[in-house]
């Protein structure tokens, strides 16, 4: 699987990811031992591209990787000397879990996501710290979603301004773990179990077995591909943000072995950023039927008839009153998230 951002192969099937997940960022009986930095203090070590690197597997520490960077921040003027690990951004690793333990970072496993940083210190940073993978410059108030709140909105992006934004997170649950692929500087940034542990509620109810499922507001996919893999025979993703549906449908493909599912038709020329009147952009078949659809949730009506449950998982900042009286038109039961 090719990553649809740098051509690479960021993508792997959800299998592989989960077979070496335990170890990916475990130190190895050489690496040194745990730091012992303060992130809040002004930070003065002298880090290069070398130091703290493991002579054995070839790994560093996660803060001799962000020491790394701010040297070279403070280097080319754009941080002060007093400037502390924890102002340099906020650090996503490639394959994002509940790390038990300070991860080791190899080669290109860490999405950086910064609030200072032109494109020419992006491309910097990413020639010369080899962990670093992508750099993103976060525009806009910090606590302001990625995305599209509604049909009307404006969107809401981050900049990508060196390498790739592909990472994944492996979503973890009672009946099982996906995958869940993401272009982070398109797709909001989630580390949310309440909304896993209501889908678990559901599961341990029987109420997935054999259920029609819609996710409204789907975003990558990750509840409504939760569903399928706890037993609905049916699942419809809906979102109005192009981006998180590119994401879904590549999520679909790369959690296909775990689902049981293959993509029968895609329609990967759409290009339409917004969707508004229904359109059936990919559907998998197997175990279960996925169908993927780009409309604001308002109008998906039109196309949908009735399920079982009505997943209603907006941003923060919407009230998600409104779009559940629609859902109790078509659906036995709504479930706000």
């Amino acid at each position: 699987m090719n990553c649809p951002t740098c051509g690479g192969d960021c993508v792997r099937p959800a299998e592989e990811v989960l077979d070496e997940l335990f170890q990916m960022y475990m130190a190895c009986g050489s690496c040194p031992s745990d730091l012992l930095f303060n992130k809040n203090a002004p930070f003065h070590e002298k880090i290069d591209s070398n130091t703290g690197r493991c002579t054995k597997c070839g790994r560093r520490h996660l803060d001799f990787v962000i020491g790394n960077v701010l040297m070279i921040l403070k280097e080319k003027g754009l941080f002060p000397a007093d400037a502390a690990l924890k102002d340099v951004g906020t650090p996503l690793i490639a394959f994002g879990y509940q790390v038990p333990y300070p991860p080791r970072l190899g080669n290109k496993s860490l999405v950086l996501i910064m609030d200072s940083v032109t494109k020419e210190l992006a491309d910097t940073i990413l020639a010369s710290v080899p962990e670093i993978k992508g750099v993103i410059k976060r525009t806009g108030n910090p606590l302001k979603s990625i995305g599209i709140l509604d049909t009307d909105s404006t969107p809401h992006t981050y900049e990508l301004l060196a390498g790739c934004d592909m990472r994944c997170d492996v979503v973890s649950s009672t009946f099982g773990e996906l995958c869940v692929y993401k272009n982070q500087s398109r797709v909001h940034i989630e580390f949310n179990n309440t909304k896993i542990q209501k889908l678990e509620g559901l599961y341990l109810k029987g109420e997935l077995n054999n259920a029609v499922i819609i996710d409204g507001f789907c975003g990558p996919g990750t509840l409504g591909l939760l569903c399928a893999l706890g037993g609905a025979k049916k699942v419809i993703l809906n979102d109005a943000w192009l981006p998180a549906l590119r994401n879904t449908i590549l999520n679909i493909e790369a959690n296909s072995g775990i689902l049981g599912v293959s993509i029968e038709s895609a329609a990967p020329d759409y290009n339409k950023l917004i969707g508004h009147e229904p359109v059936l952009l990919a559907k998998a078949t197997g175990r279960a039927e996925i169908l993927v659809y780009h409309s604001d949730f308002r109008k998906l009506g039109e196309v949908v008839k009735g399920c079982d449950i009505c997943l209603v998982d907006t941003f923060p900042s919407v009230n998600p009153a409104g779009y559940a009286a629609m859902c109790r038109d078509f659906a036995k039961k709504v479930m706000i998230i």
